[in-house]
């Protein structure tokens, strides 16, 4: 296994292809037992749901499934679960990163630049012709991830759909979208897409408790709400200090329109600073999400969203002040500056000063 950065990798919690077991999921795994049981077995799966919410580590899991089949596996009938012998040879290869049946294509880490590249490249595609030229040894399957398919940049999508159109013999591709909208129509209809629901909250808690060490119960309920349903963005939140950030944010809304100015700015100072890089991203992220949500509860209905304490308040104090069109206009100019932000790279203090006032001016 290479030591280069992995993507896919969040420090503290398991890489997907360790995940021995996916809660919440037994639907999806059904579908997928059935169609490989029935026969009639789909050469390309798109698997999509929210970021975070276990595509990768059903993928991974898939794999070790498929590669581990040996001849006379059925004689007790068909399989009825996706788990796989940890013993199994397969598996072991796979948990090394050296099964030579499976290609994962996935953003690179770029050595030179000390930075992931932006997109999966059509060289990276390209790269299956050798996968694809190996013979393998048992006649068995081999399996192609590709995480995500919202990562490939035109030309990389274009090469993959050519392999889609004619696929090579006994080969799977699981294809991974956390928003399939975006994607090629025609690699669409070359595919069966698999959708992976937002998990329960109690099934998120059981996902990562066993990694947030000694966080209250009160923290890790908050956690699990901020979730949404994805253990994914629940371990990010929780890396990158996503609770302390959520709460910044709440504490300035909760005196709107006069936001306190040594909150405001010591939020911002914090997280223009060189080594809060995460903090930065995780308020960027939190951001837009947070009005989104606000947005979504007060037309719902703010009973109809599991909401933290507090949240409400705030939610009803912004509510009265200004209309929703108002803030799905804050919401909008948020996401453009943000980006503009990561394009053209404006101070990072000035983005999260921005991002606050601009909810205080009027449209």
């Amino acid at each position: 296994m290479s030591d280069l950065p992995e993507i896919d990798r969040l420090e503290g919690f398991p890489h997907p292809r360790d995940c021995t077991q996916l809660l919440g999921q037994h639907a999806a795994e059904t579908e997928f037992l059935e169609s490989f049981n029935g026969g009639r077995f789909h050469h390309a799966w798109l698997i999509t749901g929210t970021k975070g919410v276990g595509k990768a580590s059903f993928a991974y899991r898939a794999a070790k499934f498929l590669l581990s089949q040996e001849e006379g596996d059925g004689l007790f009938g068909p399989p009825d679960t996706l788990d796989t012998d940890p013993s199994h040879s397969a598996v072991q290869l796979m948990n090394a990163g050296a099964h030579p049946g499976l290609n994962v294509l996935k953003r690179q880490y770029d050595v030179k630049g000390k930075k992931f590249f932006k997109a999966i490249r059509v060289d990276d595609v390209r790269s299956l012709s050798s996968f694809f030229g190996l013979k393998s040894s048992d006649g068995g399957w081999r399996v192609v991830i590709v995480d995500t398919m919202d990562d490939m940049n035109i030309n990389a999508a274009n090469a993959i759909l050519k392999i889609l159109e004619e696929p090579p013999k006994k080969t799977i591709f699981l294809l991974l979208s956390n928003a399939p909208a975006g994607l090629l129509p025609t690699i669409k209809s070359r595919c069966r897409r698999l959708a992976l629901d937002p998990l329960p909250e109690d099934v998120t808690q059981r996902v990562i408790s066993p990694f947030t060490g000694d966080m209250s119960q009160d923290a890790l309920m908050t956690l699990t709400s901020l979730s949404e349903g994805s253990p994914g963005k629940a371990a990010a939140l929780f890396n990158a200090g996503g609770l302390d950030a959520f709460s910044g944010l709440l504490s300035i809304f909760g005196s709107y329109p006069n936001y306190d100015p040594a909150k405001l700015h010591g939020l911002a100072d914090l997280a223009a600073k060189k080594e809060s890089e995460a903090l930065y991203r995780v308020l960027c992220e939190l951001f837009p999400w947070w009005l989104s949500r606000f947005v979504r509860a007060a037309s719902i209905g703010m009973d109809k969203l599991p909401l933290v304490s507090g949240e409400a308040e705030i939610m009803q104090t912004l509510l009265s002040s200004k209309p929703i069109p108002f803030w799905i206009e804050v919401w909008e100019h948020a996401n453009h500056l943000i980006e503009r932000a990561d394009t053209v790279n404006l101070d990072k203090k000035q983005v999260i000063l921005n991002l606050f006032l601009s909810a205080t001016l009027k449209r």
